[in-house]
């Protein structure tokens, strides 16, 4: 979806946040900036008695949106001040969203693009072959135990998933992965 000067100004009522003090106006931004981009904020917006407490959740609510949205979209600096003259918001609040969400703007990409329900990527096995001999313990010696590990990214991070199995698991993995990477295969030529 695309950000348009309607969905704009149903994200943003600049009449409300026009009410506001430039000194309100700036710490309710800067706690919305830090909420956005996932950093825990020494001053909560509680603290912020400067007017009204509904006002002040009404801007917080609003001026987060319009950050997330912003990001979601990639929206530029130059684009997203076209747009916000199209609501009753004063030019000077203009600047300050626009110079906020400039120094912002790719940490709240990273932060919207680490939330979801991707799965990782597997980009590297090993394995390890071991058999055991004897045991201490009554359960049968002479059998082969495999140890795996799987090197997974997701969201640029290396991860590192280590199991244990006997050779019929393994075998089972193995089948499901073949299984699996047909399905993929069939789905694609379709």
């Amino acid at each position: 979806m695309e950000l348009t000067e309607d969905r704009v100004k149903c994200l943003l009522n600049g009449k409300n946040l026009n009410k506001l003090d430039e000194q309100t106006f700036d710490k309710i931004l800067q706690v919305a900036v830090s909420r956005a981009c996932g950093k825990p904020n020494a001053e909560a917006l509680t603290n912020i008695t400067d007017s009204k407490p509904d006002d002040v959740k009404i801007a917080f609510a609003e001026l987060l949106k319009l950050l997330i949205e912003s990001a979601r979209n990639d929206i530029e600096i130059e684009e997203l001040n076209l747009l916000l003259t199209c609501t009753n918001l004063s030019q000077n609040y203009i600047e300050k969203f626009c110079e906020s969400y400039a120094s912002c703007k790719e940490e709240l990409v990273e932060t919207l693009e680490s939330i979801g329900d991707d799965l990782p990527h597997i980009v590297d096995v090993d394995w390890q072959l071991d058999y055991c001999i004897k045991s201490n313990i009554e359960s049968p010696a002479g059998f082969p135990k495999f140890f795996v590990s799987l090197s997974t990214v997701k969201h640029g991070k290396l991860q590192q998933f280590k199991f244990c199995c006997t050779i019929q698991a393994l075998q089972d993995l193995v089948y499901k992965l073949k299984d699996a990477a047909r399905h993929v295969e069939r789905l694609s030529s379709v």
